[in-house]
């Protein structure tokens, strides 16, 4: 056998390796870019929920109703709030006692607080955890309307977020939504909508 017949096969068996070398890494490449794939597909969808749930949190559209609200009362006795028959408006106060924004969205709403009716003012507790002490240490005086949420409610006019400033016409229809810590120019807004002065 000639050294010219080695140097053929030794070539072969390298040409052979480097072949199943680059198929390999073609065939892992391939691999871990189907997994990449799956796994941008499988985010793009938890990014699509994200985006559906956070509309569906920002409180229901202007000029739609909110016939009736139902929950409980802090003392957990059923309650519902017929809102259709109201002639006058109703302001809605979304919050929940473990929201540092609601918290400093109450400067806000304290300012607005003087100028509507109590009976024309609802406090929504989106997480049933609002007692007595937390209302009056955000003096929520014990005679307002409190009412801890049904979770088919929340879903039903889309309020999942906290703060949320909601105000109702008559009948219930929504003439304005404020999701999330008021800015000074949206209380002013709200009180244009209220057709009350400013202060």
């Amino acid at each position: 056998m000639d050294g010219g017949q080695m140097d053929g096969e030794q070539a072969s068996v390298v040409r052979s390796r480097y072949t199943f070398i680059a198929l390999l890494v073609l065939t892992l490449s391939c691999g871990v870019l189907l997994w990449m794939n799956h796994a941008l597909q499988k985010q793009a969808r938890l990014l699509v929920e994200q985006v559906r749930n956070l509309s569906a949190a920002q409180g229901p559209p202007v000029g739609s109703s909110i016939s009736f609200l139902r929950g409980h009362t802090i003392s957990g006795q059923n309650v519902t709030l017929d809102l259709s028959n109201r002639q006058n408006g109703t302001l809605l106060l979304v919050l929940s006692p473990t929201c540092r924004y609601t918290k400093l969205n109450f400067p806000h709403w304290r300012d607005l607080l003087p100028l509507v009716p109590s009976d024309q003012v609802v406090y929504v507790d989106l997480t049933g955890t609002a007692d007595s002490t937390y209302l009056a240490s955000v003096t929520i005086p014990a005679s307002a309307n409190v009412i801890r949420l049904d979770p088919e409610e929340r879903t039903l006019y889309s309020l999942g977020a906290t703060p949320t400033t909601v105000l109702l016409g008559p009948h219930g229809v929504v003439r304005g939504v404020w999701a999330g810590l008021m800015r000074d120019d949206q209380v002013d807004q709200l009180r244009e909508l209220l057709r009350l002065p400013r202060v």
